[in-house]
């Protein structure tokens, strides 16, 4: 099953810490791996290289919180693969 999910405004973050925020984002999930595109808006070079860090996406009720196994940023754009989702 394929799901995605997308959106304009989202944040990296080390434990509680701000490590960056992102703009336009699109969450996939293809044969149970999940992962990230996204456009880097700001980030702190050393926070974003920290464990454990986290992507956080706001919905209405809240936000999902995905734990960032690998990163990579280049030119402006983050690709990366996710765990599974959590509440947060």
């Amino acid at each position: 099953m394929s799901v995605t999910v997308r959106g304009v405004d989202a944040r990296l973050v080390w434990g509680y810490l701000p490590a960056g925020t992102l703009g336009a984002y699109t969450v996939t999930r293809e044969s149970g791996r999940w992962t990230l595109t996204a456009t880097v808006v700001t980030s702190d070079a050393f926070r974003v290289a920290q464990h454990p860090l986290a992507f956080v996406a706001p919905h209405t009720h809240g936000a999902w919180r995905w734990p960032i196994a690998t990163l990579s940023i280049v030119d402006g754009t983050l690709t990366a693969s996710l765990g599974p989702p959590e509440s947060a």
